[in-house]
């Protein structure tokens, strides 16, 4: 169930990548994700799974401060999205 419910979150995170992409933001909602998929990469730094987390929430703190690449965006987005369908299977 929790496995689930971080999946859940995983696959919002990817479309509010998506939409960062399109240049529409909530800074707050980047901020926020950010910090949280810092703190779940760090709590489960044993897979390679973690590094991405950290890498897409550190690429959303950044997107709050400068201007990040889209395609990065992207990018991130398709590997939480994938993240996130793998773990309700």
């Amino acid at each position: 169930m929790v496995v689930q419910f971080l999946g859940l979150i995983d696959i919002f995170v990817s479309i509010l990548l998506g939409i960062a992409y399109f240049g529409t933001s909530i800074k707050i909602l980047f901020m926020i994700a950010g910090i949280y998929l810092i703190a779940k990469g760090a709590l489960f730094i044993t897979s390679l799974a973690s590094v991405i987390d950290i890498a897409a929430g550190l690429l959303l703190i950044l997107g709050y401060f400068f201007t990040v690449p889209s395609i990065l965006f992207i990018i991130l987005a398709v590997l939480l999205l994938q993240k996130g369908i793998f773990s309700f299977l």
